[in-house]
């Protein structure tokens, strides 16, 4: 098993999020974020096709606001010491009209989270 994070700061850089458009801001939080889980790139090209997942450079970050399963697999490796699983993303809308969306793992055929 990998070594893992037990804490982790993101700093976002306020001139370029403020400057870019919300797609840019939600792929750029997502990358820092991996980071922080320990996640490398996946592909430091930017001008590549997208992978569709955040730790993927890219100039159009339309496909790439997630992490993807690859990013999802290397987690799951060094935190659960596994690397098998289906991915589940569920999508909230709150009552102010704002969503959220948090990706967890079905491990089972109990289907019980992680």
């Amino acid at each position: 098993m990998g070594t893992r994070v037990i804490s982790s700061v993101a700093q976002m850089n306020e001139y370029y999020l403020n400057n870019a458009n919300f797609e840019h801001r939600r792929f750029t939080m997502c990358h820092e974020i991996g980071h922080g889980f320990g996640l490398p790139h996946t592909d430091e090209n930017p001008y590549n096709k997208n992978l569709g997942n955040c730790l993927d450079y890219t100039d159009d970050p339309s496909t790439n606001l997630l992490p993807g399963d690859v990013n999802m697999e290397k987690l799951r490796e060094v935190y659960l010491g596994q690397a098998t699983g289906k991915r589940l993303l569920r999508r909230v809308e709150n009552d102010d009209g704002s969503v959220t969306e948090t990706i967890g793992w079905v491990i089972n055929e109990d289907k019980k989270e992680v």
